[in-house]
């Protein structure tokens, strides 16, 4: 079976819309806000070539030294932990001087 192409679809919908907004109407119909298929049925039509284009990514991402992290335990590449110390620390450090001044 012959697939039709999305230009056949569009002259046999009989819409008004133009062909950038049917087409835009109806690749809204599959996919939610987050990009993400609402049905895994869609991802199966195109499935090796989803998973061609999620092996280029890793494959760029790897040669390009692109690192992921993906446990949120770091902001900017700087350990959360590490962030949050730093801060208390300097927190208690101007908490120090602004009440040694008070005294004085």
């Amino acid at each position: 079976m012959i697939e039709k192409s999305a230009n056949q679809l569009w002259r046999e919908s009989g819409t008004t819309l133009s062909f950038k907004d049917w087409l835009t109407r109806e690749k809204r119909k599959f996919v939610n806000f987050n990009g993400d298929a609402k049905s895994p049925n869609v991802l199966m039509v195109n499935k090796p070539l989803n998973d061609e284009i999620q092996k280029t990514i890793g494959d760029i991402r790897k040669d390009v030294g692109y690192k992921t992290t993906e446990s949120g335990k770091s902001v900017f590449g700087v350990n959360k932990t590490l962030i949050i110390l730093v801060g208390v620390s300097a927190l208690a450090f101007i908490t120090y001087k602004v009440i040694q001044s008070r005294k004085a």
